[in-house]
């Protein structure tokens, strides 16, 4: 299916917002970034396309680090003004594996339904595919 509505719902639009937090946490995680790195990261991983709203991405890191997830610093290096470098906590780590674990659930959970949407709306296919 294309990135077009077929009937004018919606459905077919990403909900990028709920994608924002556990992202952010693997990029941290594979090493501290300023916050116009992640946002130039995000699209990469595959769960938001174009640009990410930098408000969100913002807020997201703010709720990171009133929880203990990240901490930031100001990076006075390079070029032009400081700006805020962010650090994956241990707590951050923890988290990051709490969303995995939610994530393969849900994934599990997804084809399961996936197979039986396949199986109603293609019999055919879906008895070729189980044999």
């Amino acid at each position: 299916m294309k990135n077009k509505p077929i009937h004018g719902c919606g459905c077919y639009r990403a909900r990028q917002s709920r994608w924002i937090e556990p992202s952010i946490l693997y990029l941290l995680c594979k090493r501290p970034r300023h916050g116009y790195e992640l946002m130039g990261g995000l699209p990469e991983l595959g769960f938001v396309e174009n640009s990410v709203d930098a408000g969100a991405v913002y807020r997201m890191l703010r709720h990171l680090e009133e929880n203990g997830f990240v901490r930031s610093q100001w990076d006075t290096s390079g070029s032009g003004p400081a700006k805020r470098l962010y650090t994956i906590t241990a707590a951050g780590r923890d988290h990051l594996e709490i969303w995995a674990d939610l994530l393969r659930r849900r994934a599990r959970a997804l084809q399961l339904f996936l197979g039986e949407v396949d199986a109603l709306l293609n019999p055919a296919v879906a008895v070729k595919s189980a044999e």
